[in-house]
């Protein structure tokens, strides 16, 4: 598996992983109005300065994505997102894979001191995936979805 810069061409592809709304606001919280999202839309969310979207890929199939911003002025901190794995692979390692290819590559390439990231509480796939990795908890908070008081992790490496 290797990471590579998102292409336009990926967005269709990555948001059919999502089969329903609820697993559509476990990866995507609040940033999208309404599912099922359109590409159109997922680019729209990549605009701006300090944003490295990236896809994985393992030959010429995607399987994961991947969202690095840097969340404020502080160029040593670096925060992920929009972390998927298509729902046909999982189980095969690649999320690890893609998140220690990502954080590699934010260490590396954007010269990040310090990794963050928020995922829902009851995503416990995705909260111990990510403390694999080396991620702990480090605080909690709240959303509200659709109504809901969903609660998260603020997680940190």
């Amino acid at each position: 598996m290797t990471l590579r810069p998102f292409l336009s061409d990926d967005a269709a592809t990555i948001l059919s992983w999502c089969k329903d709304k609820h697993a559509f606001r476990l990866w995507s919280a609040d940033r999208y109005k309404d599912f099922p999202a359109k590409p159109e839309e997922m680019m729209a969310q990549y605009n701006g300065d300090n944003i490295y979207p990236l896809t994985a890929v393992v030959g010429d199939t995607i399987i994961g994505h991947i969202l690095l911003r840097r969340p404020s002025e502080d160029k040593s901190i670096i925060r992920f997102g929009f972390v998927i794995v298509d729902n046909t692979k999982r189980g095969y390692g690649y999320g690890k894979q893609l998140l220690r290819q990502a954080i590699e590559y934010a260490r590396e390439k954007l010269g990040a001191k310090q990794i963050t990231l928020g995922v829902f509480c009851e995503n416990i796939s995705a909260v111990e995936c990510y403390k694999s990795v080396g991620f702990r908890i480090k605080g909690d908070g709240s959303y509200l979805i659709d109504g809901d008081k969903w609660k998260e992790f603020e997680m940190e490496l």
